[in-house]
């Protein structure tokens, strides 16, 4: 496809306004909001590929109730499915169906396409460990 190639930075734009038109851009190419994209995304990276509902609130600073509604509906879609624990019957657990992984992955790919063309003043291993380390700094939170 044509990638992100549609979203460059504007000059003269907002930095936060134009990353937000990239990320909103890159979820909405694959059928997302960019809200969804990230309940998706923490899903995908956690261990084993599977979280509890009130981790991924926890880390996206949300309600349980409004998180309970956004998996609905990302259950409705087919992206994800909830399954009682094996080794605790009152917890549930939430994980990827193939088509969500899929999606998680193409908009992540797409992120990665746009980050790779920007002009930053640090290499791309260095942003990467900046970005590495404020995830990290995020979730500790």
């Amino acid at each position: 496809g044509e990638g992100l190639a549609a979203y460059p930075l504007v000059e003269g734009a907002a930095p936060v306004d134009a990353v937000t038109d990239v990320l909103d851009g890159a979820a909405a190419r694959s059928g997302l909001t960019f809200a969804d994209y990230l309940v998706l995304g923490v899903i995908r990276r956690s261990p084993h590929g599977r979280s509890a509902p009130t981790a991924i609130a926890s880390v996206l600073r949300r309600t349980t109730g409004g998180m309970t509604l956004t998996l609905d509906r990302l259950e409705a879609a087919g992206l994800l499915r909830r399954r009682r624990s094996p080794d605790d019957r009152r917890r549930v657990i939430v994980e990827l169906t193939t088509k969500g992984a899929r999606l998680a992955t193409e908009v992540n790919v797409a992120l990665h396409e746009w980050e790779a063309a920007l002009r930053l003043p640090v290499t791309t291993e260095e942003a990467v460990t900046l970005l590495d380390g404020l995830t990290a700094s995020v979730m500790a939170e």
